[in-house]
């Protein structure tokens, strides 16, 4: 369990004589906020509090074993405590703090090995600020060390972690955060962006058993969050669907390939991206092409307002392309070329000798480029312009 100490309320407490559904409800009650560290002979977990409920749990039985945060956790390490002998310690902490901590426990990871010599980590972090993105930044230095971890609630930065040299623990600096990014911006480094889903954990209160602290109108405000959730999800995956077999166009103004015209040049630019990715993540590693591509997309983000990954106008995965019907054929086909030139002039200064493409692959993409330019004329575009693959 590493998260920042903060100031000690209590500390050995044993679980022989302490009722933890009586605590509990106890520190709720008083509006704590800040974790309950468990320590058993063979688990450790922590109850997380915030403005009087509790958040979740999370329980470690050893490295890589971890039970999800949330109800089941709590449940578990609610048992634990009742069954085995084991001491409590419990910390305070701003509200910052514990959102800061909460939010590693519901993330998924949105970008990945970026770094600071093609994208200038204030201005990204400006663009997050405009999207109210949650969820939080890693920073390494260029030789794969931990410099610190910055967390942002809707766009705003609101909490440093820092590793300490001195501690197991991490330093929570928030104050720091200003001299923080001067310092990574001076030195250079590398990060990882992740995008987080505490709002959507439910909060519980414990009195002697848990009960959630819901009524039937929040219930109904969740349920109907996870229902517009899931739809959205089964949308983009009908999409992608729609892209990759070649039909009309869907409701939510997003192209959709038909055999003629702009969704053929599409379906062709598609296949020379995906064709490319797996070229060179066959000589390198999975990923390396998406991370060299993202990369661009933001660089050219600012010309081509499309290409930022927040706007969900544009993406690239899988294989795929999502293009949203606002985008005029015309600025995508700049933008795009743009991009991809940019990707393979970063993956060429990376890969010097790697990326000399052979006579017959290069053919083969310079011809399907061709197609490509064929097609956006039928759709209108006179004048694509040219994907270099020297």
């Amino acid at each position: 369990m590493i998260f920042p100490k903060g100031e000690v309320v209590h500390q050995n407490l044993s679980t022989e004589y302490t009722d933890v559904p009586d605590l509990l409800s106890t520190l709720t009650s008083n509006g704590f906020v800040g974790y309950v560290e468990v320590e058993l002979s063979q688990q450790k977990g922590a109850f997380f509090i915030r403005k009087g409920q509790v958040l979740g749990a999370v329980v470690e039985s050893g490295p890589d074993q971890t039970t999800p945060f949330g109800q089941e956790a709590m449940d578990e390490l609610i048992n634990l405590t009742a069954k085995e002998v084991g001491t409590l310690n419990i910390f305070k902490l701003s509200t910052a703090q514990i959102d800061a901590i909460v939010t590693r426990f519901s993330a998924e990871i949105v970008f990945k090995g970026l770094t600071t010599d093609f994208v200038k980590l204030d201005k990204f972090i400006q663009k997050l600020s405009i999207e109210h993105h949650t969820g939080y930044i890693e920073v390494f230095s260029k030789k794969n060390q931990l410099m610190g971890t910055l967390f942002l609630k809707d766009g705003v930065l609101v909490d440093l972690h820092l590793p300490s040299e001195f501690e197991y623990t991490p330093l929570s600096e928030p104050q720091a955060i200003p001299t923080f990014l001067e310092d990574v911006i001076r030195q250079g480094a590398v990060f990882d962006v992740y995008r987080s889903f505490v709002e959507s954990i439910p909060s519980q209160d414990h009195s002697t058993e848990v009960e959630p602290m819901l009524d039937d109108q929040d219930e109904d405000i969740i349920n109907a969050k996870e229902t517009i959730l899931q739809e959205e999800y089964e949308e983009e995956e009908k999409e992608a669907e729609t892209i990759q077999k070649g039909l009309g166009e869907d409701n939510d103004g997003h192209r959709e390939f038909n055999p003629n015209g702009r969704g053929e040049a599409l379906g062709i630019l598609q296949e020379v991206i995906a064709k490319t990715e797996k070229f060179v993540d066959g000589f390198s590693q999975e990923g390396i092409f998406l991370r060299a591509f993202k990369r661009a997309l933001i660089e050219r983000s600012e010309l081509y307002p499309f290409l930022d990954p927040f706007t969900d106008q544009f993406d690239y995965r899988q294989g795929k392309i999502m293009l949203s019907e606002e985008v005029e054929l015309e600025h995508f086909a700049s933008g795009i070329a743009d991009s991809f030139n940019l990707t393979l002039s970063h993956l060429k200064k990376e890969f010097p000798k790697k990326m000399n493409l052979s006579t017959n692959f290069k053919t083969e993409l310079e011809s399907m480029f061709k197609l490509y330019q064929d097609s956006m004329m039928l759709s209108g575009v006179q004048s694509a312009p040219p994907v270099f693959f020297r």
